[in-house]
């Protein structure tokens, strides 16, 4: 159960959407809403115990007087209905994200994909990209988009995948919309490892039907993610590399939220450069929410 939501913003209109979307989840589950924003440290660059230290401590106070000032607008415009706190930390943004989420416990970051770069994926590197990186719990990527009535699970069929499809249902049953799950097969890579295996000797007999065997079996393991769940859906095996098939199906299906896991085959705490799952949160069309496990 979410119950405490944790919305960053960098106080530009792209943020707004992580704020709206933030106050919807909070409406449904009745949980605490606090809004952060991490405004660059005037100290950084000053020596400790230099005479201008005094100065540019005035000038953060400043900064996070008129940050306050900002949240509050922010906040009242974006999300009227929704009791929120409100907090200014300084530092470097993600970092100081990431680290009042796990002082402040939060069970959920939201985050919008778009900010001052006005970009409409993510940029490798953004405060998006490394808050989804190294949170210690999930998060919700917005972004802006129709309610289509369709929430989609992207699942490697591995147990650590498991939370993104039970996810996935909460999310379903909180927006009225339907569950799609689904596993990309590449079925290049498949044949490709069968031919290794057998030495470069790999022949298939001419009645076997590889596609719809591994189809069958792929989609019998989704309806057992499904049932493990306790949860109602359709499912889908689409073909290619994972996160290019993934996102592409979205887009086809018209999602309006994918649900991934953020801990996956590797097993690794935090998400690595380069995986799947981070190519899709940064080339995704629709919100992205990324479950990490407890």
């Amino acid at each position: 159960m979410v119950k405490r939501i944790l919305v960053a913003t960098d106080l530009s209109p792209g943020s707004d959407e992580a704020l709206r979307q933030a106050a919807a989840c909070a409406q449904a589950t009745d949980a605490h809403v606090a809004v952060c924003h991490v405004f660059p440290s005037s100290l950084a660059s000053v020596p400790f115990f230099a005479p201008n230290n005094e100065p540019a401590a005035a000038e953060a106070s400043a900064l996070r007087s008129r940050a306050f000032e900002l949240l509050a607008q922010q906040v009242a415009q974006a999300m009227p209905n929704t009791k929120a706190e409100v907090i200014a930390e300084e530092g470097n943004a993600h970092a100081g994200i990431v680290r009042f989420a796990e002082t402040w416990q939060a069970d959920l970051v939201v985050v919008g994909a778009r900010g001052r770069t006005a970009l409409p994926r993510m940029p490798l590197g953004s405060v998006a990209e490394q808050v989804v990186r190294h949170a210690h719990c999930s998060v919700l990527v917005a972004r802006p988009g129709v309610a289509s009535g369709i929430v989609l699970a992207a699942t490697d069929l591995s147990n650590p995948s498991l939370p993104a499809v039970a996810a996935g249902a909460a999310e379903a049953r909180r927006r009225n919309a339907k569950l799609v799950v689904t596993h990309a097969v590449d079925f290049a890579s498949v044949k490709v490892s069968l031919q290794e295996m057998a030495i470069g000797a790999f022949e298939p007999n001419a009645n076997w039907n590889l596609d719809n065997e591994v189809r069958d079996q792929v989609t019998r393991e989704l309806h057992k993610a499904l049932a493990h769940c306790g949860a109602v859906g359709t499912t889908y095996v689409t073909t290619g590399p994972a996160a290019a098939a993934v996102v592409r199906y979205a887009e086809e299906l018209g999602a309006e939220l994918l649900v991934i896991g953020a801990r996956g085959r590797t097993g690794l705490l935090r998400l690595v450069l380069g995986s799947v799952a981070e190519r899709i949160i940064s080339t995704a069309g629709c919100s992205v929410l990324a479950v990490r496990q407890a």
